[in-house]
C-alpha cells in the first residue's frame, strides 16, 4: 500500500515537472507574425528595421515577405488572399487608395482603439484622412507622397502661384529662347494622370464627391481640365506628354527641356545627381491654383500599415506597427531609404534635413495635400477618370463632355445608397 502511494506521488511529481517545463517552454516561445510589402528598394531600409525589431523584442518575431513592385500586382495578391480568408499573414503595407475598398469588404481590422488621437495629431492630416472610412480608422500612415511643382530657379525668381501666371511666364521664356517648353507632366492614360487632374480640380475649387453625392460635374472641374488641354494646344507642353509617365517627364525635364515640371518629390534627388544638366538649378513648390481657387493642392500618394482581419496575432501585429510608424523608425527610413515620413516632427529634425534638405520645402505642401476620393468604388471611379481625362487631352472629346461622362459613369455606384 505504501509502495503504491509512493509511486502515485512520484507520478504526480513528474507530471508537475512536465507541466512546468511545458509552461516555461511556452513562455520562451515567440509569437511569429508575417509582414508583407512590395519589393524593397536597394537601400534595404525595411529589412534593417525588421531586423532591429526582432533583435529588440523578446516576445515577437517578424518574418518579412515581399511581393512585386507593381501596386496592381500587390492589390491582386491581397484581394485573392482575403477572398480565401487567408490568415497566413498579419501585417501588410497597402496603397492609400485601398483603405475604403478593403475596409468595406471586412478584410482589415479597425484600429480606432489602437491608433490614439494624440498619435493622429502628430501625423500629417492628409494621410490620416486617407486611413479613415465610415468614421473609423483602418490603417496607420507609414510613408507619404504628394504632387509638387518643380521650377527652374536659374530662370525664374519665384514659382507661379496660379496657372495663369505659369502660362504667362512660360510663354515669355519660350519666346525669348531661354527654354524649349514651358511645362511637362505625365499625361498617359493611367493613375498618375488622375492624380494631376484632381490637383487642378481641387486647386480650382472643385471636388469629385461631396459626401456620397457625385459632385464632379461643375464649372470648376471643366475649367481645370481645360487648363491642361490648353497647355498642350498652345505648345507650352509637348504633345508627347500624352504618352508620358513620371519617369518620362522627369527625364525630359532633367535634360533641360522645360521650365516647369509636375512630379513627385522622389525626382529631386535624381535630378540633382552628378551629370544632371539641371543640377542645383531647380527648386520645388506647391502646385498653382486655378482662377476659381484659393490655393493649389497636391494629390496624396503613399502607403499605410494595416492588419489582416483574419490574423490570429492582432496585438503582436499592432506592436510591430507602432514600431514601424514611430518617430525613430520613420527618421531612419527617411535618412536611409529616402521615404517621406508621415510624422510631422521628422521633417524638422536636423539630422534628417542634413541628408534631405528639400524636406523643409515639402512640409507646407504636405500639410495642404489631399487624398483621392475615399470610396470602396474607387477602382471604378479611377477607370472612368483615366479614360475620359485622356480623351479630353487627346482632343477626342472636349472637357465638358469628359466631365459629364465621368459623372454619368460613376453615379450608378451611389444611386441605390
Amino acid at each position: 500500500m505504501a509502495r503504491g502511494k509512493l509511486i502515485s506521488l512520484l507520478l504526480l511529481f513528474f507530471a508537475m515537472l512536465v507541466f512546468m517545463a511545458g509552461s516555461a517552454s511556452q513562455k520562451g516561445e515567440k509569437t511569429e507574425i508575417v509582414f508583407y510589402t512590395p519589393a524593397e528598394d536597394s537601400s534595404g531600409a525595411i529589412r534593417q528595421l525588421v531586423n532591429k525589431f526582432n533583435a529588440e523584442n523578446r516576445e515577437i518575431r517578424v518574418e518579412h515577405r515581399t511581393l512585386s513592385w507593381g501596386s496592381d500586382d500587390c492589390r491582386n495578391f491581397y484581394v485573392s488572399a482575403f477572398s480565401a480568408r487567408d490568415n497566413s499573414f498579419d501585417v501588410f503595407s497597402g496603397d492609400i487608395i485601398w483603405v475604403s475598398e478593403f475596409a468595406s469588404a471586412g478584410w482589415i481590422e479597425p484600429l480606432d482603439s489602437y491608433f490614439s488621437e494624440a498619435e493622429r495629431t502628430d501625423s500629417l492630416p492628409g494621410p490620416v484622412e486617407g486611413c479613415s472610412f465610415a468614421d473609423r480608422i483602418w490603417a496607420v500612415p507609414w510613408f507619404t507622397d504628394s504632387g509638387v511643382l518643380f521650377y527652374r530657379s536659374d530662370l525664374v525668381e519665384k514659382p507661379p502661384r496660379s496657372w495663369e501666371e505659369l502660362i504667362t511666364v512660360a510663354r515669355e521664356k519660350m519666346a525669348g529662347g531661354a527654354i524649349k517648353y514651358g511645362y511637362v507632366f505625365h499625361g498617359n492614360q493611367y493613375e498618375g494622370l488622375v492624380c494631376h487632374v484632381l490637383e487642378l480640380i481641387w486647386g480650382n475649387g472643385g471636388q469629385i464627391l461631396a459626401g456620397d453625392r457625385v459632385a464632379i460635374n461643375s464649372p470648376e472641374a471643366i475649367t481645370a481640365l481645360q487648363i491642361l488641354v490648353d497647355l498642350i494646344d498652345l505648345g507650352i507642353a509637348p504633345e508627347e506628354v500624352l504618352w508620358y509617365q513620371e519617369e518620362d517627364a522627369r527625364l525630359f525635364y532633367q535634360d533641360g527641356n522645360a521650365l516647369f515640371l509636375r512630379n513627385w518629390p522622389y525626382a529631386w534627388s535624381l535630378m540633382n545627381k552628378e551629370g544632371s544638366k539641371i543640377r542645383n538649378k531647380f527648386k520645388l513648390a506647391p502646385l498653382p491654383c486655378g482662377p476659381q481657387g484659393a490655393k493649389g493642392s497636391g494629390c496624396l500618394g503613399g502607403w499605410n500599415l494595416m492588419i489582416n482581419s483574419q490574423s490570429k496575432h492582432k496585438e503582436a501585429a499592432w506592436q510591430f506597427i507602432q514600431f514601424l510608424a514611430g518617430f525613430d523608425a520613420q527618421k531612419f527610413h527617411a535618412m536611409v531609404g529616402g521615404r517621406l515620413p508621415t510624422r510631422i516632427a521628422v521633417y524638422r529634425d536636423e539630422e534628417v534635413l542634413a541628408v534631405n534638405p528639400y524636406y523643409e520645402e515639402l512640409l507646407p505642401n504636405f500639410l495642404a495635400a489631399r487624398p483621392r476620393p475615399v470610396s470602396p468604388y474607387y477602382p471604378a471611379l479611377s477607370e472612368a477618370m483615366q479614360i475620359n481625362f485622356h480623351q479630353a487631352l487627346s482632343g477626342i472629346i472636349d472637357p465638358a463632355e469628359a466631365i459629364a461622362n465621368i459623372e454619368r459613369e460613376i453615379k450608378q455606384y451611389y444611386e441605390d445608397e
